[in-house]
């Protein structure tokens, strides 16, 4: 029994094979059938036709080191199907943050952070 049934989706593997018509079984958080799957082996069924199924993307250009601040749950990634991130690849560090560049800090991220209420006092790693 699976605890959910995505059912007749376009599987995407992430292998670079072409996408297939499938459905995928979840048990215990893990993915644990790729094919055909009765519905009567799941407790809860996703209608997945016209949709696709995918592992997870892997962004890598975000500016989540410091948006990730005012939004801990990341559910703007999540909701998009971002499952991993890669940060610092601008150049940009948010530590240490020091008196003399906090104002400039702040403001040259204004238009990422939107206004994000982030707690700008930090000067170590603790």
């Amino acid at each position: 029994m699976y605890d959910v049934l995505i059912k007749g989706g376009r599987v995407i593997d992430g292998t670079g094979s072409p996408w297939r018509k499938a459905d995928v079984g979840v048990s215990d958080e893990s993915i644990k059938k790729i094919g055909l799957v009765s519905e009567s082996e799941a407790e809860r069924v996703i209608d997945a036709r016209g949709l696709v199924v995918s592992p997870g993307w892997i962004d890598i250009h975000i500016h989540a080191d410091h948006t990730v601040l005012g939004n801990p749950a990341c559910l703007s990634y999540a909701h998009q199907g971002i499952t991993t991130v890669t940060m610092g690849n601008c150049g940009l560090s948010m530590y240490p943050l020091t008196p003399e560049h906090k104002e400039d800090l702040i403001e040259y991220l204004l238009p990422f952070t939107s206004g994000l209420r982030i707690d700008w006092d930090w000067s170590t790693m603790d």
